[in-house]
C-alpha cells in the first residue's frame, strides 16, 4: 500500500512550524482506480480562505485510491491524505 501525503509547497525554514494548507477537493472518487501521475486532489497552501497558492496531489503508484481526509480539512505538510492499494 502506498501513502499519499499532503504536499509541503515552498520551503520550510529551520525552527518554524510545518507548512499548512487545505485539501480543497478530491478529483478522483474514493475507491477509484488511479495511475502513476494522475492528479488526485487540489490543495491550497496557507490554511485560510485567502491563500492563493494552489497545488495538486498526484499519484505515485497505480492502484485503488482510498481517501483518508475530507475536503476542507486544514492539514500540515506530510500528513497522509490517501492510500493507494
Amino acid at each position: 500500500m502506498t501513502e499519499v501525503h499532503f504536499p509541503g509547497l515552498g520551503s520550510r525554514q529551520a525552527g518554524r512550524d510545518p507548512a499548512r494548507g487545505v485539501l480543497v477537493c478530491w478529483l478522483v472518487a474514493d475507491g477509484s482506480r488511479v495511475r502513476v501521475g494522475d492528479r488526485l486532489a487540489k490543495v491550497r497552501m496557507g490554511g485560510d480562505c485567502c491563500s492563493r497558492t494552489v497545488g495538486w496531489v498526484s499519484a505515485l503508484a497505480t492502484g485503488t485510491l482510498w481517501h483518508q481526509v475530507r475536503p476542507g480539512e486544514v492539514l500540515t505538510a506530510g500528513v497522509v491524505v490517501g492510500l493507494i492499494d
